[in-house]
């Protein structure tokens, strides 16, 4: 796991690629706020909080989505915002209802959170523990390792970058590249296609097990011959049962401190190794 891109980074929001055309379900987007916000007019909600919670049934918005309809429902004069700094040159962008006279008491609530679960140790300790969780999941259903923090396999060796991958894994004949990804945010798309290219380079399939990922990642996985392992609640170590407390309390986020990672959510993927083996 390339520690570098945790830090700060999980609190800020995604946003829409310039380069496309505005998509139409923009509109849908703000049809949906607008009225989120109506029936929480006396909540503050941050800007990446506001993805999570719209990535999911039945709006399944993708985070650079809500993030522009946010904007511009902020621009229109139809949410208030207030932007918070939160530390090393960072600040948290929050959104309310413009009828919600004592908000600053809720931001206040929010962003003392925020700065918990940003904390750089707290963030790395995250993607440590997901690693650890997954990878002993992978081996109590018969896979094998073939090392962690790899750039290598075989007889080839990845060195246009400095990444590696988390680990590599093998079960039937089928070699897998693993990336762990336990964050709010979605991986970085120019780490995605990295990732990805390693695996091409290394003649293995990719594996992503990420908290959450849009469908066209998802389709670049699949067109490489691999599997997005989709986990939704972000995993802490055991130790901040408090922290977890306060994130699901405070704002209403997924977030757990699981002993092991449930059974369903590697049993979709051994069962797409399954069929690739009788293919």
């Amino acid at each position: 796991m390339d520690y570098d891109f945790y830090d700060y980074e999980d609190i800020e929001e995604e946003e829409w690629p310039e380069s496309l055309p505005r998509d139409v379900k923009i509109d849908e987007a703000r049809g949906e706020l607008s009225k989120f916000f109506d029936e929480n007019d006396e909540q503050v909600y941050y800007l990446q909080q506001l993805e999570i919670f719209f990535e999911k049934k039945p709006f399944g918005f993708y985070h650079w989505i809500t993030s522009k309809a946010v904007s511009e429902l902020i621009e229109d004069e139809l949410l208030e915002r207030e932007e918070v700094p939160l530390s090393k040159g960072t600040s948290v962008k929050f959104v309310f209802n413009k009828k919600f006279r004592y908000h600053k008491m809720s931001i206040k609530r929010s962003i003392e959170v925020i700065r918990q679960y940003s904390n750089p140790t707290i963030a790395i300790a995250c993607g440590q523990q997901a690693e650890v969780l997954f990878f002993n999941a992978l081996m109590n259903k018969g896979f094998l390792s073939k090392g962690q923090h790899l750039n290598e396999y075989g007889a080839k060796k990845w060195t246009q970058t400095g990444h590696d991958l988390d680990f590599i894994i093998e079960k039937d004949n089928i070699v897998y590249g693993c990336e762990v990804k336990n964050k709010w945010a979605y991986i970085e798309r120019e780490e995605l296609e990295i990732k990805l290219d390693i695996c091409r380079h290394l003649n293995i399939k990719p594996l992503f097990i990420m908290r959450q990922s849009p469908k066209n990642y998802n389709w670049e996985i699949i067109q490489g011959g691999g599997f997005t392992m989709i986990f939704e609640t972000q995993v802490y170590p055991f130790g901040q049962k408090g922290l977890v407390e306060k994130i699901k309390e405070v704002l209403n986020l997924p977030a757990d401190c699981p002993r092991a990672i449930p059974e369903g959510i590697i049993d979709r993927f051994v069962k797409w190794h399954n069929r690739s083996v009788v293919s």
